[in-house]
């Protein structure tokens, strides 16, 4: 009897979980809204929950199968609905025209306040009125007049990277972690007014040490990608989230960049007493002025000094890191780009930089094939009627998500010829630039909109000192370690290569 009624029970709870598992599956359909069919436990995503390739890849593979004839249908990341969204003009409309009615991001109830401090200062994750505060206080730190007052230092920081590649003697390098110590030794000048020292020069075979601010901003990376696992382990059981909260910053990462913060603006109430007394138009006097006028604390002023060094530390080394590995790739291309950079005077001119045609192609068709951003996880904040093909439509609602895939639309063969190729030209002016590509909704790799990345501007200037610095002194070849395709890391949310981009720079006579 005993077995009788522990057997009953267990099928009840079975069956419950089945019920609770599949509660949502109709959601789409009976909203007449059609996509493929969801799977318990892994939704419409089976190889990603198994780990056999990216969500991207996945996604893409519906967005092949549904954009000639659907504007967006239904998808589920376990059992929890999203709405894919496969035309690029409501793509464009979502993050433009209706952005009021989407102005928060999903990522913003990833974020539990009880054990972030720092990441919700974030713009990106901040909400409602509060994203509009954070961002008009961190935007005049990140205009290109501020960046450009900067542009001596950034080339310094260039320089230091040609010299620490003579010094390793040819020795292949992972392009990635060079461009991190470039973003490293770069950011904290612009932020904290400190010598980075991210160029150490490793002595015979040792390993080259990294500076204190790189080592940090590279545990927030990992650990960001730690709390994305978990997020997609738990996307069928959420409330675990609320049981177990995780956090995006690692705790000593925390107390490193407020001790960092107190450290600086010590030494800033120092000189201002003193004679000499100055400030740098850093970001922590930008910082400084708004806390006066703001009465913003040391919590939300640390937390915009992590947010510029993300932006500035990871972004920008990816660009310059599958830019270099583009050109290794495509010694053509390599050749002209370096003809370009080698017959103008950027060495003292910030601006004679940003004329150059054909390093802003390289590094927009890097972007396309890269995008910082490649997906957009939207979050219905305001009801809204989106319209599809054939006249039928869909009232969204608060808390309907909705997901654009950038890397569909930039791999999309109706809108670039040979998307897997890298061709700058395709880019060039006679062809209607950047700006025919955004007004067709198929070029965002920053996003669009009020939202789009603050830091855009900022990634692409250190890219362009970067790029143009390497490729002027020497030659990039790819290691035999290097895959030669652009197959993504399955693990990767910062869109980027599977494996090491090993490159190899022989320095030019």
């Amino acid at each position: 009897m005993l077995l009788l009624t522990f057997i009953v029970l267990a099928s009840f709870v079975a069956a419950a979980l089945v019920v609770y598992l599949r509660w949502h599956f109709n959601y789409w359909r009976k909203r007449g809204v059609c996509g493929p069919q969801p799977d318990l436990l892994v939704g419409t995503f089976p190889r990603t929950s198994a780990g056999q390739c990216n969500l991207l890849e996945e996604l893409h593979e519906i967005y092949l199968r549904y954009r000639v004839s659907q504007k967006f249908v239904g998808i589920f990341t376990a059992r929890a609905p999203k709405l894919f969204i496969c035309d690029p003009q409501l793509a464009l409309q979502i993050l433009t025209q209706h952005f009021k009615s989407f102005r928060d991001n999903e990522s913003s109830q990833w974020t539990n306040a009880s054990v972030e401090q720092l990441r919700l200062c974030s713009p990106f994750v901040s909400t409602g009125e509060e994203w509009k505060a954070r961002r008009s206080e961190l935007v005049p730190a990140l205009t290109i007049n501020k960046i450009r007052s900067f542009y001596s230092a950034m080339r310094d920081c260039a320089e230091k990277a040609s010299e620490f590649l003579t010094a390793v003697d040819e020795q292949p390098q992972d392009a990635k972690e060079l461009a991190n110590r470039f973003t490293a030794q770069f950011m904290s000048n612009f932020i904290w007014g400190i010598e980075g020292n991210a160029f150490n020069v490793p002595q015979k075979a040792s390993a080259p040490s990294l500076s204190p601010v790189h080592c940090m901003a590279r545990d927030i990376i990992l650990q960001s990608l730690q709390c994305i696992r978990y997020y997609g382990r738990t996307a069928a059981w959420p409330w675990l989230r609320k049981l177990r909260p995780v956090r995006f910053f690692p705790v000593a990462a925390d107390r490193f960049f407020q001790q960092l913060l107190a450290d600086a603006l010590n030494v800033r109430a120092k000189q201002q007493t003193g004679e000499g007394g100055g400030g740098r138009g850093d970001v922590i006097d930008h910082l400084q002025q708004l806390r006066e006028k703001k009465s913003l604390n040391a919590i939300q002023i640390a937390g915009h000094t992590t947010t510029v060094l993300i932006d500035g530390y990871e972004t920008g080394a990816m660009l310059i890191a599958h830019c270099l590995l583009l050109l290794a790739r495509n010694p053509r291309v390599q050749r002209k780009l370096r003809e370009e950079l080698l017959t103008a005077d950027v060495a003292n001119s910030f601006d004679a930089l940003n004329e150059l045609p054909y390093l802003e192609q390289c590094l927009q068709e890097t972007l396309r094939l890269f995008p910082p951003l490649p997906t957009l996880f939207k979050l219905c904040t305001e009801s809204v009627t989106l319209k599809n093909f054939d006249e039928s439509t869909l009232t969204l609602h608060p808390g309907d998500s909705v997901y654009i895939s950038t890397y569909s639309f930039h791999r999309d063969a109706e809108y670039f010829e040979n998307p897997e190729d890298f061709w700058p030209e395709r880019f060039a002016e006679e062809m209607g630039g950047v700006r025919k590509y955004r007004e067709m909704g198929v070029f965002m790799p920053f996003g669009d909109g009020p939202r789009m990345c603050p830091g855009m501007k900022l990634g692409l200037s250190e890219a362009k000192v970067a790029v143009s610095e390497l490729i002027s002194k020497f030659e990039v070849s790819a290691s035999d370690e290097t895959r030669t395709d652009n197959k993504i890391a399955n693990d990767s949310f910062l869109l980027t290569i599977d494996g090491k981009i090993e490159l190899v720079f022989h320095r030019r006579p």
